[in-house]
């Protein structure tokens, strides 16, 4: 949330991504994750557009909730699941500077499709 914050005082055009099943990120951001109806699952697992809510302190968020966390277990047998957030992503490509993906603290099948779905990789670390 930071990083993006900054991002677009640099005047850059910026989305958040939530991929944490936690939603931690979406209610920094201001929002109850409860409370969503459309979140970056339906985007994954159903193939919808990503529910963007648009200029939350400057920048856009695609938000998470606790849905997520059947989408690990949803994605095991799904055709196509390495590409899946990729492919949610590349339609608004050019209306962003930066795409940030929040992904969980575990490698599992949602850190592995934003890995796929990425261009860099930032990892914070505790010095």
């Amino acid at each position: 949330m930071n990083l993006a914050y900054h991002l677009q005082e640099l005047k850059h055009q910026v989305l958040l991504i939530d991929m944490d099943p936690q939603g931690s990120l979406t209610t920094f951001m201001g929002l109850d994750p409860t409370s969503l109806k459309q979140t970056v699952y339906n985007a994954i697992l159903h193939s919808s557009p990503l529910p963007i809510h648009s200029k939350i302190h400057g920048v856009d968020l695609a938000p998470a909730n606790i849905n997520l966390s059947a989408a690990k277990l949803e994605l095991v047998v799904a055709d196509m699941r390495d590409i899946r957030l990729k492919e949610a992503v590349e339609p608004i490509l050019n209306e962003y500077d930066f795409i940030l993906i929040d992904c969980p603290p575990s490698l599992g099948l949602l850190s592995y499709i934003s890995l796929v779905a990425a261009t860099h990789v930032l990892v914070p670390i505790q010095t």
